[in-house]
């Protein structure tokens, strides 16, 4: 099904190119300088989503080396890559052979327009707190997918070896709005192997049976009563991990 807006406008995903940084959110992107170096090292920073002249969603992509993770410009804040050891033993127990260049995936938002960035306006029964910046009326139209398959043919064109995405876990809605990204289901639709499981002290590869540090109190209201519904209907801890998700362009086809 072709991407549609709320009003029924055809939506398009492309490369981000220079000439859009005034017209894309800049909330978790590093300054301009570094921004001119990425474009120029990269050719994009990622994947916008097109409502006409109007972006209503952003995919904030990276470029790395593996096995080792070199990297110039990944801001230290977004420096969630593992271990380059924990990595490569990571990828040969799952029989993928990842070494070259890796598109990584930093961050995704969809409905964070400059307006609804602006206005803030929001439909009654959502919190402030959580789509602060977020016009909700473009969530759940399949608008992340398309970034994320958009991001994977641009990679597999441009020769990269991977596609490398953290993936927050599935069935909350709330937690996926607050983090900014698509959960590890979305991904595994992909064609992406789980490789890891994030705990408060890096990447392993078992999820663990914890509450990670968010679903005991460190996350806004709203995503702390969602984390609680949850465990009163029974979910396990380990479900509440997220994932790092790895697609191998050497192999896949997809």
């Amino acid at each position: 099904m072709p991407l549609t807006s709320p009003n029924g406008t055809p939506i398009t995903v492309r490369p981000i190119e220079p000439e859009h940084l005034d017209r894309i959110v800049l909330r978790c992107w590093p300054d301009r300088d570094t921004l001119a170096r990425l474009f120029a090292e990269q050719g994009t920073i990622g994947m916008a989503a097109w409502e006409g002249d109007k972006s209503v969603g952003l995919l904030h992509c990276y470029r790395v080396t593996l096995p080792d993770w070199t990297t110039d410009h990944w801001p230290q804040w977004s420096r969630w890559c593992p271990d380059p050891t924990w990595w490569s033993e990571a990828a040969r127990s799952a029989n993928l052979a990842l070494t070259g260049p890796a598109w990584c995936h930093a961050c995704c938002h969809v409905g964070r327009t400059l307006e609804s960035s602006q206005e803030e306006a929001l439909p009654s029964g959502w919190d402030k707190g959580i789509c602060k910046g977020i016009d909700t009326r473009y969530l759940g139209r399949g608008i992340g997918t398309a970034l994320c398959k958009a991001s994977i043919q641009w990679a597999r064109q441009h020769d990269y070896a991977a596609v490398v995405a953290p993936a927050p876990p599935n069935g909350l809605f709330k937690l996926l709005i607050w983090s900014g990204g698509l959960p590890w289901t979305s991904y595994a639709k992909l064609g992406f192997d789980i490789i890891g499981y994030r705990t408060e002290v890096g990447w392993t590869t078992e999820p663990g049976d914890e509450l990670p540090r968010w679903a005991q109190g460190d996350s806004p209201p709203e995503v702390m009563a969602e984390a609680r519904a949850a465990l009163a209907a029974g979910r396990p801890a380990r479900e509440f991990r997220a994932r790092l998700m790895a697609l191998d362009l050497t192999k896949t086809l997809h």
